[in-house]
């Protein structure tokens, strides 16, 4: 019986159950739900793998679920994490900041090797943030899996709020705002949409603007929650 052309898979269980897939070369690549885990090395040889199939034990293994070289037919893979309370998520045993907003919510990482797209489970974009590794270890990540297509923008206006300076004035999507200094020190309502943006002062419009920035939306809170302003 000649080995298979992948090598072969078996079931092991260390605390939760998981599958080796054994290649009659030094590598063992254990993975679980599609997505590498960890490569060992593996002592097997063509005549031990073609044994463990004629018993039971193993069962022909599938293509990898995240090739090896990816310089070629690889843009981008995707992980699942759940963001902690200071709104970070865990990229090889590096913290990256995805904004406190998100705290206590699983999302899931489109990478690139140059960009990290923060999604919904709906592939809504939620932010963009700077890749913390290059795609060649990317595939190497914990759940790793092949990328999906790319996340959708959301169309419908978003609402932030922000602080107003001492010089009656602010920036959203990096624009920059004045409201007057009648205004100074309020955190007012500002609704972003793809055209205009417009600015509330408890619930009431007073100023509406034309948008001039493609940039995105990082930041929802505007950060003076944790000190002492006045509203209204």
């Amino acid at each position: 019986m000649g080995a298979p052309p992948y090598g072969v898979v078996i079931s092991v269980v260390v605390r939760c159950q998981m599958c080796c897939r054994l290649l009659p070369t030094p590598v063992r690549r254990s993975s679980a739900g599609g997505g590498r885990l960890k490569s060992v090395a593996s002592r097997l040889t063509v005549k031990d793998l073609a044994a463990l199939v004629a018993s039971g034990q193993a069962r022909p293994a599938r293509v990898d679920p995240v090739p090896a070289d990816t310089s070629d037919n690889l843009a981008a893979v995707e992980i699942d994490r759940l963001v902690s309370s200071i709104g970070t998520v865990s990229v090889s045993s590096r913290a990256s900041c995805i904004g406190a907003h998100l705290a206590g919510q699983r999302v899931t990482l489109r990478l690139d090797g140059i960009t990290a797209h923060v999604m919904s489970d709906q592939r809504q974009l939620l932010r963009a943030v700077a890749c913390p590794l290059p795609l060649s270890e990317c595939v190497s990540l914990r759940g790793v899996r092949r990328a999906g297509p790319p996340p959708h923008v959301p169309t419908e206006p978003v609402t932030v709020q922000r602080v107003v300076s001492s010089r009656g004035g602010f920036q959203v999507v990096g624009q920059k705002i004045q409201v007057g200094r009648i205004h100074a020190r309020k955190i007012l309502e500002v609704t972003v949409d793809d055209t205009y943006i417009t600015i509330h002062d408890n619930g009431e419009p007073i100023r509406i603007v034309p948008r001039t920035t493609t940039q995105e939306i990082i930041r929802i809170k505007s950060q003076a929650h944790t000190k002492k302003r006045k509203i209204g």
